[in-house]
């Protein structure tokens, strides 16, 4: 399937608009930019995932009456299941 000519036209005509208000703004690399960092002060309880599944990949967690399945992945990911 072909382009028509006055369609190609206008796809060009739009192309070369673009590019040449691209060329004429300065635009911010991203090198410029300064990283920050902020230290985060943690002040939630922390436990290890394997420590939690005492070294097997499931564990079982207990909320009022339900319960809820924590799994480790083979990819190391965490899924908490109901």
């Amino acid at each position: 399937m072909s382009t028509s000519a006055p369609l190609q036209n206008s796809i060009e005509a739009v192309l070369d608009n673009y590019s040449s208000s691209v060329r004429s703004k300065k635009l911010m690399s991203f090198h410029s930019v300064d990283e920050q960092t902020v230290p985060i002060e943690n002040k939630l309880p922390t436990y290890d995932a394997k420590a939690l599944t005492k070294g097997v990949d499931q564990a079982q967690i207990v909320l009022g009456d339900q319960i809820y399945t924590l799994r480790i992945t083979r990819a190391g990911k965490l899924l908490l299941t109901k």
